[in-house]
């Protein structure tokens, strides 16, 4: 199965210059401005669908199907803008970064502020208060990745299990009819019903109304999206300790511009009023092709796939694994972070 991911690469990227070069006309025609509250419901669906393939497992062919029904139904597009928002209001929480914002509008004048965060997404992270909203962003990006990343290894150690299983390691039938329905599905996007009625409710906040660097459990903490769930559900990310030390990847820090760029709108309540700026601001280009990539390597990885238990295999790797990669790329641990710290009796000799 590894070579299966491998013999795909060089397709994928063939195919990805391809889709780059018709994004113009694609953005042109998908201008309509962005309701932020609309645009984080498509995370939404995509965390949603992580907790049921979380909960699930697959023990015959149907599972299967309906597992990769689930990753593959959300849109490139829609959840770039999702991600974004999702940690826009992530950002809008922090009470250092909100109180700076609010003094730059005091002190240059509002509509100069709202300019220089349309113009220059950098601008807002750079305001006082700013270290405190990127380190809530960190976290949070890097908690939902390591929690899609742990259901990736699931499915990808699922995969392995399900080659002595005889529906598993049979041939797939009807594997180009399977692929394409894959595909159009991540073009239309998940359903209205995908995010559950009871997770709905808590996607809707305000400025400085949570407090998620305190309290995991809420929106843009740690443990959100394993909250909703309720119950027992909610588990703690291992591989995300409260006190770890994240630093922006210079190469991904567009993304958290952007988010505390809308955030500070949002400071300054001036999202209605500037509709236009915040939907360009959401769509951000690298997440997306990265999102893209994602999902051309799901569609080759299928193609190039003959048994069922291959078609699992594909999903951990590209459904999952790939999206959370996306997700967790703009953080990276600070080198003091990783250093170990000496035990008792360990130091001090020459």
């Amino acid at each position: 199965m590894r070579s299966l991911a491998v013999w795909t690469t060089t397709a994928v990227v063939a195919l990805l210059g391809v889709a780059n070069a018709q994004t113009p006309a694609a953005t042109e025609a998908g201008a309509s401005n962005v309701d932020l509250q609309t645009a984080v419901t498509a995370y939404a669906a995509y965390q949603s669908d992580v907790s049921e393939l979380r909960a699930t497992t697959m023990r015959d062919a149907a599972g299967l199907e309906t597992a990769l029904d689930r990753v593959a139904r959300h849109n490139r597009d829609a959840l770039t803008r999702g991600w974004i928002a999702y940690g826009a209001n992530t950002a809008a929480q922090s009470p250092a970064f909100v109180q700076g914002v609010r003094d730059a509008a005091a002190y240059y004048g509002r509509d100069a502020v709202i300019w220089a965060v349309t113009v220059d997404p950098s601008y807002a992270r750079g305001l006082r208060g700013g270290q405190e909203a990127t380190n809530m962003l960190l976290a949070s990006a890097n908690a939902d990745s390591a929690r899609i990343i742990s259901v990736a290894d699931r499915y990808q150690e699922m995969a392995y299990s399900l080659q002595r299983q005889r529906w598993a390691n049979s041939v797939a039938p009807g594997q180009p009819a399977r692929v394409q329905r894959i595909r159009t599905l991540g073009r239309d996007g998940a359903p209205a019903d995908a995010v559950p009625s009871e997770v709905a409710p808590r996607l809707s906040v305000t400025p400085l109304s949570l407090h998620p660097a305190t309290d995991p459990s809420v929106y843009g903490g740690r443990r959100f999206w394993d909250a909703v769930r309720g119950g027992e559900q909610v588990v703690e990310v291992s591989s995300t300790p409260a006190a770890a030390v994240w630093r922006v990847n210079a190469s991904r820090g567009e993304a958290l511009d952007r988010m505390t760029a809308v955030a500070a709108l949002q400071a300054l309540d001036a999202v209605d009023t500037n509709q236009s700026a915040v939907t360009r601001l959401v769509s951000d280009p690298r997440s997306r092709d990265c999102f893209e990539m994602a999902q051309l390597q799901l569609y080759q990885c299928m193609s190039a796939a003959r048994f069922r238990y291959e078609n699992a295999f594909c999903l951990g790797q590209h459904g999952l694994r790939d999206i959370g990669t996306c997700i967790g790329a703009v953080a990276q641990p600070e080198a003091t972070a990783m250093t170990p710290v000496p035990t008792a009796g360990s130091g001090g000799r020459d």
